[in-house]
């Protein structure tokens, strides 16, 4: 018996989900790990997915309920079904490894790219309204410290924090010309550099971002 063969008897034992659940919470998983992979690999901060972490995180609260008002019963009865019960909340951390990778991945881009997302109406699109207040006040501190600390010696021209002018930009921007592994989940063709390159369904390919930069949003590829 596997990990998700003891899974799926302690659900058979406290209660009958359907197939079409029991599929659901695994693809979930699965696109959960794909998006936390992909926000790290990505030089950019990717579109939230906000419907499917409000999914698993509904998920994660009824589980926790669960062994909440199974455990003391649970824990009069076998070794066996004690062991169970440590493995389902293994999963559970698990689980919130994952989105706790996700959110830290997303943060982190957050910091450092805060100026750049903040002057772009689509890059804004991309965060959820936590992220978005998080931003907001990440930048509201930061300004503070800086002026405090030497942008108040500075003639006020000279205080922006997202000056643009002598050309050079204040603004630290992705870098979408970073290279990057992706795998081919739907074949195509792109052009780069003057040549055509076909890109085949499973197969491997190291690029610059900026060439498949669309393909990542549409699914098409998957960095890896």
């Amino acid at each position: 018996m596997n990990f998700d063969d003891i899974l799926r008897n302690f659900d058979a034992q406290t209660r009958k989900p359907s197939d079409i659940e029991t599929e659901s919470k695994v693809q979930d998983l699965r696109l959960l790990s794909t998006a936390w992979i992909q926000e790290r690999m990505s030089p950019e901060i990717l579109d939230y997915e906000g419907d499917l972490i409000d999914r698993i995180l509904e998920r994660l609260r009824k589980q926790v309920e669960l062994i909440e008002l199974n455990s003391i019963e649970l824990q009069q009865q076998k070794k066996e079904i004690k062991l169970i019960l440590v493995i389902v909340e293994s999963e559970l951390d698990r689980v919130s490894f994952l989105i706790r990778g996700y959110t830290r991945a997303r943060l982190a881009k957050i910091d450092k790219h805060s100026l750049y997302i903040r002057n772009s109406d689509d890059e804004i699109k991309k965060l959820s309204n936590s992220e978005l207040t998080y931003m907001e006040r990440h930048l509201e501190l930061l300004e503070e410290l800086f002026y405090n600390q030497f942008l108040n010696r500075l003639p006020e021209s000279l205080q922006a924090l997202d000056d643009t002018g002598g050309g050079i930009s204040m603004i630290v921007e992705p870098d979408l010309d970073s290279a990057v592994f992706i795998k081919v989940i739907n074949p195509s063709v792109i052009e780069l550099d003057n040549e055509e390159i076909e890109l085949t369904k499973g197969s491997v390919f190291v690029m610059r971002y900026r060439a498949i930069r669309h393909m990542v949003s549409t699914g098409d590829v998957v960095l890896i």
